[in-house]
């Protein structure tokens, strides 16, 4: 008689997994190795699960006849367990028992992970047009390309500055538009806040992120740009942000 042995079901860690969601030149990666120090998370960055579990939802979608909402159950299921699979395997590489992937992947794609993954927690880092701005133009001293501003680039050019503050400007509107739309599920952190305040600004939200057991920790500034210390950076946004600005970003 011939045993028949099942494979093993892989289901998802029980505490949801944190997605750090930003945009490029945003300072998200300090913000994940501040909320990651001395704790138990396997931090990962642009692993591109999340636009895939979005394009798998879009195939599901077609197959199904559906035109737009949630994914059927069978297609929830379904990409649930490719991405569990894939989360068990970051965490057995890392030894961890949490994931916290990093992206700077479009709210909608996040969106679809949401759907698949109601448990994860996306915590949505904001960062002041002036900063980004000068983020950027210090780490591209020979000129922008790629990780999403191509576009503006396009649109705005020989004028790196005003398509800066158009990508930034889409970006921040974009990202407060999936915190609003999401509130149980998005928490909101200012990079400026983490660099200056660490204690004061992550404390809450790694209470409501369930991370116990290791402190803040301080995340280090950015060094100064050439010349001296750069000036400090204005609120980050408070609402939604212009599509194009008309002059190089402006602070405040």
């Amino acid at each position: 008689m011939t045993t028949q042995v099942r494979p093993p079901v892989i289901a998802a860690p029980a505490l949801g997994p944190i997605v750090i969601l930003s945009y490029a030149y945003s300072g998200a990666d300090r913000v994940q190795q501040a909320i990651a120090a001395g704790g138990d998370l396997a931090c990962t960055s642009g692993t591109g699960i999340i636009p895939l579990c979005a394009a798998a939802a879009e195939t599901w979608r077609r197959v199904d006849g559906r035109d737009a909402g949630a994914p059927s159950p069978l297609a929830a299921a379904s990409i649930r367990g490719m991405v569990a699979a894939q989360m068990t395997a970051i965490l057995a590489t890392a030894g961890k028992t949490r994931w916290c992937e990093l992206a700077t992947a479009s709210p909608s794609a996040a969106e679809s992970f949401l759907q698949v993954f109601p448990q994860a927690i996306f915590l949505c880092v904001h960062r002041s047009c002036e900063a980004v701005v000068r983020s950027a133009v210090q780490a591209n001293p020979w000129g922008l390309h790629g990780r999403g501003v191509t576009p503006y680039l396009l649109a705005y050019p020989g004028n790196s500055v005003a398509a800066l503050a158009a990508y930034w400007a889409d970006s921040a509107e974009q990202l407060i538009a999936f915190e609003e739309a999401n509130r149980g599920s998005t928490r909101r952190v200012r990079y400026e806040d983490v660099t200056a305040r660490p204690d004061q600004a992550l404390t809450p939200v790694r209470t409501a992120l369930r991370l116990n057991g290791a402190g803040p920790g301080a995340v280090p500034a950015p060094p100064p740009p050439p010349g001296g210390p750069a000036r400090g950076p204005p609120p980050a946004p408070g609402g939604p942000a212009r599509r194009r600005p008309r002059s190089p970003c402006r602070p405040g």
